[in-house]
């Protein structure tokens, strides 16, 4: 990028800086505009200027989905042709395959029950830990089907709330909180769970549902944002913000051998929506616009749409 004279920002953390150069800025999500109640002031305030500021100012914007894309050319009201959507296939296909020896050394390394549902996700307040564990509890009391359920991910500050829930739920020998692990233990868990339950409430890109479908792993998620979009008919959808809705989502995939196996099917299909190297062609040919370069007839056509 920097042979073209681009600056690209960024990929992670969501800063822009105006330049002399062309620029590409990657916008994930607009959270902070639909969730208010989930960030300070202060940094609702920050989040609106900079990213206003930088999806006008940058030469072209990436989304990871239509749905961030909509919401971005909506709300800050620039032209629908200047973002791009690229979607990213699963981060983990970069790491190994496990193999029976990694699964078994998962498995008793993390103490992992013979069946479980997996929730890959930092606690966050809108991943809605919280309402997955109440429809856990109304599973187990109104239905007498207990359900384990293995969470990994960053602990954040709002964890402590997560796990007075779990307590007063007496969920604690139902409920296992992993925190961070290695990305190969990670494929290995997706491997090993059966079923991927996802009831967050805001995504720009839900990542899990592309690397629990690289692993066969059938998916139930909740049908909002860009999660809805990125599932199409691949995953069991359901209302995250109903309790009754997760719970009766998550006791159909846990219980249902069939539908899991048409769910892991239909996975795999979705998945190859989602190709890395055709991620990489369509940055490239972003790049090569914003820095004038001459584009091929393949970076034309990826640009004419949202191909990636």
């Amino acid at each position: 990028m920097n042979d073209w004279g681009v600056r690209s920002s960024t990929f992670l953390i969501q800063h822009f800086v105006l330049t002399s150069v062309p620029s590409v800025f990657n916008r994930h999500d607009l959270q902070h505009v639909h969730y208010p109640q989930f960030f300070s002031a202060a940094d609702v305030e920050w989040r609106e200027a900079t990213y206003g500021g930088a999806c006008r100012a940058a030469n072209k914007v990436v989304a990871f989905s239509q749905w961030v894309k909509d919401d971005i050319v909506r709300h800050y009201q620039i032209q629908p042709e200047k973002v791009q959507v690229i979607r990213w296939p699963p981060p983990t296909r970069s790491y190994s395959e496990p193999t029976e020896e990694t699964l078994k050394r998962v498995k008793e390394k993390y103490g992992l029950p013979e069946k479980f549902a997996f929730y890959p996700a930092m606690t966050w307040e809108h991943k809605n830990h919280i309402r997955l564990l109440e429809a856990l509890a109304l599973i187990r009391d109104r239905r007498g089907i207990r359900i384990n359920l293995v969470c990994t991910g960053k602990q954040t500050e709002f964890f402590p709330n997560i796990a007075r829930k779990m307590r007063e739920l007496q969920l604690d020998s139902q409920v296992h909180f992993l925190g961070m692990v290695p990305p190969a233990d990670l494929r290995a868990i997706y491997r090993l769970a059966q079923f991927m339950v996802f009831p967050s409430l805001f995504e720009g890109a839900g990542v899990p549902l592309v690397e629990a479908w690289n692993e066969g792993t059938p998916v139930t998620c909740a049908a909002v944002t860009s999660i809805a979009e990125q599932a199409g008919d691949a995953a069991l959808l359901f209302d995250p913000t109903s309790v009754h809705a997760i719970a009766k989502a998550v006791e159909k995939i846990a219980t249902d051998r069939s539908l899991q196996e048409t769910l892991t099917r239909l996975g795999f299909e979705q998945l190859k929506n989602f190709n890395w190297e055709t991620t990489a062609k369509a940055y490239r040919a972003v790049y090569r616009r914003a820095a004038g370069q001459l584009l091929t007839e393949e970076d034309q056509w990826i640009l004419t749409g949202d191909q990636a």
